[in-house]
């Protein structure tokens, strides 16, 4: 009887590894707060704080501060760390209150920011050497009252994009002699500037537009050389598809890929995604890829709405109809690895909200909607080789996030053989890991702690999340903190702005999981 019960364990056990074998591979893989560091806020100033990855070279921290009374000048504060968290230098530059900033700009070895004098034609350029912390200003005089909406600089030029008397207008002015000239070919109405893209090795100048001539979406690629003279224009047009993005995957100069999303009519709701080759300024045919066609689109729905879906989809399809989607995408700048091109957006809608004053003469109520913010619903990841042929897709489901700016919220980090997808939400980050067109770890959520097991964090601030390199990232924000954990309420509390290191481990992964789905993180050095 007693072996009997020992072979009836043994099966039970064998038939639960079988089991759990053939489910998708779960982890308890940590993520790891492993260094963190705090700046005190203070009362009497005005401040701003930001953070900039540097990759495995550091990060970058700026602070802005302006004293409410007394000094009028606005004192820039510019610290490089390196990747322990710890000071390699610090340089200040107080910038004259009359100039506001408007929009920076990074490279491999400089941070740039874009300033200017509101009502004047009057611009400055701060420019930071990354390695050593050298601050140099140029100043130049560009047109007045620009909607600037792009910042980038190649070699020693910045190139200002944006809108001059609602037409579109691509400035570019020299730091070396302070001359400043206009790009031919883009002051035209109905025209809109969709992406300026520098090409540092070839020394090309990419200016993406998208029009609408004669009731017909045109999406065209303007490609001037370093001198600003206009080479070439690449029109990209399709009769039943409009383009609405396109970030360049250049191969040389003559030959590269076009990769962003499309609508089906002049709408900014995408239908899906697209890839073109583009050879001696001659576009293939673009493979275009429907929402429906991706395998894992619509994983950000309930089980049962999405079976609802698909089985909507497949039905649609067997009669010979077309499946129109329309979705509002926020593409990310592409990750592009040795034998892969990754591509990341969010799928996100403005989201409004119904304001009702008091009785109008006491018989009828009005009703006003505005703006409030913006809402993601979830985001893709969708892989293309080098040829860029289109290999898997696959997303994570973002639940109930807002922003009252439209940003990139959902971070991805190559992590050996796996990517991590992150994003912070109430004093908390969510993660998710891939393997390609497979979850391997589904969501996870996990606080952010304060510096010490003593301390008790009060009130967050929407951290903002970074990816930095190989398998860290950063999170930072402000925060209030109280010195006891078991702080009544109305006890001290000091306000910071924190930033802390995470490590995300990948080898457990395949392992059982913990059942607590909240959880701090581990591993902090205290």
């Amino acid at each position: 009887m007693r072996a009997h019960f020992y072979t009836i364990q043994s099966g039970f056990l064998l038939a639960a590894y079988l089991l759990l074998s053939m489910l998708p591979l779960s982890a308890w893989a940590q993520l790891e707060q492993t260094t963190r560091i705090e700046i005190p806020t203070h009362d009497l100033t005005n401040e701003q704080f930001d953070m900039f990855s540097l990759g495995d070279r550091g990060a970058l921290m700026v602070i802005r501060r302006s004293e409410y009374l007394g000094n009028r000048n606005e004192k820039w504060i510019f610290t490089k760390y390196d990747t322990e968290l710890k000071v390699v230098w610090t340089e200040e530059y107080s910038m004259d209150f009359r100039y506001i900033p408007v929009m920076s700009y990074q490279n491999a070895n400089y941070a740039y920011w874009l300033f200017a004098e509101p009502d004047t034609d009057h611009f400055l350029f701060l420019q930071l050497d990354l390695e050593q912390g050298h601050i140099d200003t140029h100043r130049g005089t560009l047109l007045a009252n620009v909607n600037v909406n792009q910042f980038k600089v190649i070699g020693s030029k910045a190139l200002v994009a944006g809108y001059y008397r609602s037409r579109p207008v691509v400035i570019v002015h020299s730091f070396f002699d302070h001359t400043t000239r206009v790009l031919p070919g883009l002051f035209e109405r109905n025209m809109e500037i969709n992406n300026v893209d520098v090409n540092e090795v070839d020394g090309l100048i990419n200016v993406i537009t998208y029009a609408v001539k004669k009731r017909e979406c045109v999406f065209a690629i303007k490609t001037y050389n370093y001198e600003g003279k206009l080479l070439k224009t690449t029109t990209l047009k399709d009769p039943d598809n409009s383009l609405i993005s396109g970030q360049i995957v250049p191969l040389n100069p003559e030959d590269s890929y076009l990769i962003g999303n499309y609508s089906v009519g002049c709408t900014p709701f995408s239908q899906g995604l697209y890839v073109t080759h583009i050879e001696d300024n001659v576009p293939e045919e673009p493979n275009f890829i429907e929402f429906s066609e991706l395998q894992n689109f619509f994983n950000f729905m309930k089980p049962k709405r999405r079976q609802r879906v698909l089985d909507r989809i497949g039905k649609r399809k067997s009669m010979g109809k077309e499946n129109k989607f329309r979705y509002r995408l926020l593409v990310h700048n592409l990750i592009q690895m040795e034998d892969e091109i990754v591509l990341v957006a969010e799928v996100y809608y403005p989201n409004y909200k119904t304001n009702s004053p008091a009785m109008f003469n006491g018989l009828s109520r009005q009703y006003m909607r505005s703006m409030d913010g913006f809402r993601y619903t979830h985001a893709i990841v969708c892989g293309f080789d080098r040829d860029g042929n289109f290999l898997w897709d696959n997303c994570i489901t973002i639940k109930d996030l807002t922003s009252f700016e439209l940003q990139e919220m959902v971070q991805l980090t190559p992590i050996d053989d796996y990517f991590l997808l992150a994003y912070p939400q109430d004093g908390n980050i969510h993660t998710e890991v891939i393997r390609r067109e497979k979850v391997v770890v589904e969501n996870e959520k996990y606080e952010i702690e304060a510096k010490s097991e003593s301390e008790k964090v009060m009130y967050n601030e929407n951290a903002t999340l970074t990816a930095w390199y190989d398998k860290y990232f950063l999170a930072y924000g402000i925060q209030r903190v109280s010195t006891s954990k078991n702080a009544p309420v109305g006890a001290p509390q000091r306000e910071v702005f924190y930033v802390n290191k995470f490590t995300y481990n990948t080898e457990d992964i395949g392992k059982p999981k913990p059942q607590a789905s909240t959880r701090k993180a581990s591993g902090s050095k205290r």
